[in-house]
């Protein structure tokens, strides 16, 4: 089951209510925010468990609709472009289920890492990012230390290989 704990922001934005959601795996549960870069609205997500981050820019308001839909796709590529196999991909996907549920936030951790990179892609932001994929895959170089000083992108793979 896929969770997106999303910030009153957001949530405002979305124009949606929440459902608490207390337990679900941490590997399957995503904090999302939403965040101007370059005049576009963006909406990060940063896996819980692995502070995998996933930034959705320019996304519309009409597409909030299929928010669960477009995210999968960004993270399906994004993924694919990490040299992560495609049935292992397929796998997680698979276990997310069909639809999102929406959710409040509910570790301080995640929100502070999440925050962290927002202010990093405000403050580094480049125009010459080749695409969106490749601002993701810096963005997955960062050492944190809620995951022991690793890389989130080393840290997931590791993971989604447990599946």
């Amino acid at each position: 089951m896929l969770i997106f704990r999303v910030t009153k922001s957001l949530l405002k934005e979305l124009k949606l209510q929440s459902t608490r959601v207390d337990i679900a795996d941490p590997f399957f549960s995503w904090h999302a925010n939403n965040f101007v870069l370059n005049r576009r609205k963006c909406i990060v997500f940063m896996n819980d468990l692995t502070r995998l981050s996933v930034t959705l820019y320019g996304i519309k308001a009409k597409e909030y609709k299929d928010l669960d839909g477009i995210f999968k796709v960004q993270l399906r590529d994004y993924l694919i472009s990490e040299n992560i196999e495609e049935e292992r991909i397929d796998k997680y996907l698979e276990r997310c289920g069909d639809e999102a549920i929406i959710s409040d936030t509910n570790n301080r951790s995640v929100l502070g890492t999440l925050k962290e990179v927002m202010l990093i892609m405000n403050t580094i932001e480049k125009n010459e990012w080749a695409s969106n994929l490749e601002r993701d895959q810096w963005n997955n170089t960062i050492i944190y230390k809620p995951i022991g000083y690793q890389q989130p992108i080393d840290v997931f793979k590791n993971e989604i290989n447990k599946l």
